[in-house]
Parts: C-alpha cells; structure tokens; sequence
C-alpha cells in the first residue's frame, strides 16, 4: 500500500477543508523526525519545516525528535489555485 499518493491525497483533502472551509489562517503539525516518508509527504503537500524539538519523545528507550511544520493560506491557495 506505500507510494500509491494516499497520505498526499488525504492530507490535500484535510487542506481544502481546513482553508476553503473553515477559513484558517495555519494549519501547522509535529512528526518525529525518523518517519521521512510522512516528511516528504507533507513537504509535497505545501508544508514548510519551522524548526525542530529535540529528543521529545522516549519510544522504546531511545529519544527521538519532533520536526514542526506549517502551511498558510496564502501558499495553499498559491499552491493548489
């Protein structure tokens, strides 16, 4: 089921709604930073990397990162218009 485009298109569809809508301003998300596809995902989906916290999460004994990332309206609708 990987690299069929579902979690774009799923994520594309939580945009439209969110901006077309509900009217936000930001639409933001965190995502552990060893889970590359979904950051790659949100990337091809319009969202901007603002920064990183590090070791916030304790999985299986070993501290991981949160990557924090973020699209406005303005780049959806300059993105997706």
């Amino acid at each position: 089921m990987l690299g069929r485009g579902l979690g774009s298109e799923a994520t594309q569809l939580v945009l439209e709604y969110a901006f077309t809508e509900l009217g936000l301003h930001r639409v933001d998300l965190r995502v552990l930073a060893f889970n590359e596809r979904a950051i790659a995902c949100y990337t091809t989906c319009g969202f901007v990397i603002e920064g990183r916290e590090r070791e916030t999460a304790l999985i299986d004994g070993r501290w991981h990162d949160d990557v924090m990332m973020s699209i406005l309206d303005h780049e959806y609708h300059d993105r997706y218009s």
